[in-house]
């Protein structure tokens, strides 16, 4: 025979689910407005301090520790009702208890404390700076990009221009660069056909560079005509480089008397000169000689300040060398070469004549003389519909590229540009 259920008193009150819900509830919110629970020393040092503050990372176990205690606890609650033990479920509500205050220790624990929110947000905006100074670099890295695209155009320019002007000189020692031939301590005829030699190659060659380096027309048609006045220039500009070279400059007729005096120099020291593979060595180690006057000179005279502003957009290097310097540029550099070669011939020309050698002239062909085959060679071809015949009777000479030379009976002929009777300029090659 069953025994009957025990009957509960109406003074004692049931402990349900639904009312054990209820009540953690209202606890919860109790803990959030009442002060903080004191924790005794154990607990806070199973929580951890760092530096008189609560370690975060340990105050995350024990959180995550205690919410699993009170999971299983609150489970060991709902085993006590089936079958229904009031000590069990006296036993559960105490571990119940015990948790939530150590909950609410550790909520309290967590506000007290600095939050990790704070944290979250410090290493946030340090990730946003990062950011923006890694777009600033990307940026950066954008603008040197073009700059050494630009550098390295320019670079390609200056190479093309500096390998324009590395043409053969003359001839040269092994072991003392520019090297003199010894025949020009004697001022024989054959070293001064030698160095007129040199000299044609070095001012046909600068004349080039200079005709190169100038700016052209963007227009793509150019008309035949327009092609043979450039190349016309470009013959003018050589005749021009010549005449200043050898000619006298624009000064009294004091320092015309002084620079030919300065021609008569030893042999040592012309040798000194032009020892230097690099002429701006010997103006730089030299700077009061007779061929660093010269090339002063020439330079003021032979570039035009037109020229220069339209190839370098300014007069810099003109100002430098008015004021008695020596730039040390490229295009300088070439002229140099020049200016020294010319000086040679001048040097060599002075010997010559000093020591008495007869026949030693330079000449040019006058403008609209007859073309004479003995002395003249045409820098040109003959224009269309003119004959080899009649070449003497139609053409005649326009103006003198480079000059001729007479050494006894040697004779090289004088370069010429030639044109028509009453007529234009002919199609130069």
């Amino acid at each position: 025979m069953e025994s009957p259920a025990p009957r509960r008193s109406a003074g004692t009150p049931t402990c349900t689910v639904p009312g054990l819900l209820v009540g953690l509830t209202k606890l919860c919110k109790l803990t959030k407005v009442c002060a903080a629970p004191t924790l005794g020393d154990e607990a806070k040092s199973r929580v951890g301090t760092c530096g008189g503050r609560y370690d975060q990372r340990l105050l995350l176990i024990r959180l995550f520790e205690a919410m699993g205690s009170l999971k299983s606890a609150y489970v060991k609650l709902q085993k006590a009702h089936f079958p229904y033990d009031p000590a069990k479920i006296a036993f559960a509500d105490e571990i119940i208890t015990s948790e939530l205050d150590s909950v609410t220790a550790l909520q309290c624990l967590c506000s007290s404390s600095s939050g990790i929110g704070s944290l979250v947000n410090e290493r946030w905006s340090f990730v946003q700076e990062l950011e923006a100074e890694a777009r600033k670099r990307d940026s950066d890295i954008v603008l040197l990009k073009r700059e050494l695209e630009a550098l390295q155009r320019e670079n390609s320019k200056l190479n093309k221009q500096i390998k324009s002007t590395k043409k053969p000189s003359s001839v040269k020692h092994p072991d003392k660069g520019f090297g003199v031939p010894k025949e020009l301590a004697t001022a024989t005829p054959s070293a001064l056909l030698e160095m007129f030699k040199v000299a044609s190659a070095s001012v046909h060659d600068f004349a080039e560079m200079i005709a190169s380096s100038m700016p052209v027309s963007s227009d793509n048609c150019v008309s035949d005509a327009d092609a043979g006045e450039q190349s016309w220039r470009r013959y003018s500009l050589e005749a021009h480089l010549w005449r200043t070279m050898l000619g006298a400059t624009t000064g009294t007729e004091e320092e015309e008397e002084e620079e030919e005096a300065e021609l008569k120099i030893s042999a040592a020291r012309f040798d000194r000169i032009m020892r230097f593979c690099d002429p701006m060595d010997a103006l730089m180690q030299y700077p009061s000689s007779s061929f660093s006057r010269f090339c002063r000179s020439r330079y003021l005279a032979a570039v035009p300040p037109e020229t220069e502003a339209a190839m370098f957009g300014n007069l810099d290097q003109r100002a430098f060398v008015s004021r008695g310097g020596h730039p040390r540029t490229w295009f300088y550099r070439a002229f140099a070469t020049t200016a020294r070669s010319a000086w040679a011939l001048r040097v060599v020309m002075a010997r010559c004549v000093e020591h008495g050698i007869h026949g030693v002239r330079m000449f040019y062909a006058r403008r609209g003389s007859e073309y004479a085959e003995e002395w003249m060679q045409s820098v040109a071809a003959p224009a269309s519909g003119v004959r080899e015949g009649d070449m003497e009777e139609k053409l005649a000479v326009a103006f003198t590229v480079t000059p001729g030379v007479k050494v006894g009976d040697t004779v090289v002929k004088c370069r010429v540009l030639l044109c028509r009777h009453q007529e234009r300029f002919i199609q130069v090659q």
